[in-house]
């Protein structure tokens, strides 16, 4: 169980996140849903380790390995969708970058070309592809996904969600979305920010 508690964050006089407490299951894919300006980006944010909290404590997280799918792709634009899949994965990789792209809906051809001559659809997906691949050897990893459905058509969409059935069973899969529909086909566990704990 990851036990978020008391968590305080803010911004200048903005208060983002204020003695905000959860308890996060160890695996299973959650959604965070909540108002806009409710502190669900700050939080993966925190979580990820890449933003100071003001307050409170997270436990429970400890040694466990963790990839975050930002909102913008932040693929590396001067090497090919491929290397940049194959960067993140680890040594003895159990799927080649080749089969990851092809369950994506991406043909090799789109392997070879740089980020800057892909769509914004097929960008989104090798992002993904790169936070998959990363956790690939983990046996409790951690994803942390903020709004990874931007851009995408439907078939797009789901796409991704058969990316996240490929995961090792013990990984926690925490997303950010607005758009809920892709998700209904997986088991999912909502936990709203605008709720009380």
């Amino acid at each position: 169980m990851i036990r978020i508690q008391n968590l305080q964050k803010a911004y200048g006089e903005k208060k983002v996140l204020d003695h905000f407490s959860r308890e996060l299951p160890d695996h299973g894919v959650v959604c965070l849903t909540g108002a806009s300006g409710r502190g669900k980006t700050t939080l993966l944010r925190i979580l990820a380790g890449l933003e100071p909290a003001d307050g409170g404590r997270i436990t429970g997280m400890d040694g466990r390995k963790i990839a975050f799918v930002f909102q913008e792709d932040r693929l590396l634009p001067w090497i090919t969708a491929e290397q940049n899949i194959r960067l993140a994965q680890p040594a003895g990789a159990k799927r080649s970058v080749r089969e990851l792209l092809s369950l994506a809906g991406l043909e090799a051809a789109d392997g070879a070309k740089h980020p800057g001559q892909l769509s914004g659809g097929q960008r989104r997906r090798v992002a993904v592809l790169r936070g998959v691949g990363f956790l690939e050897d983990a046996a409790d990893g951690i994803l942390l996904l903020d709004e990874p459905f931007n851009g995408l058509d439907e078939a797009a969409a789901g796409r991704i969600c058969q990316i996240l059935r490929m995961l090792p069973p013990q990984t926690l899969t925490l997303l950010v979305s607005h758009q809920l529909a892709p998700i209904q086909g997986l088991n999912v566990s909502f936990f709203s920010m605008d709720d009380p704990a």
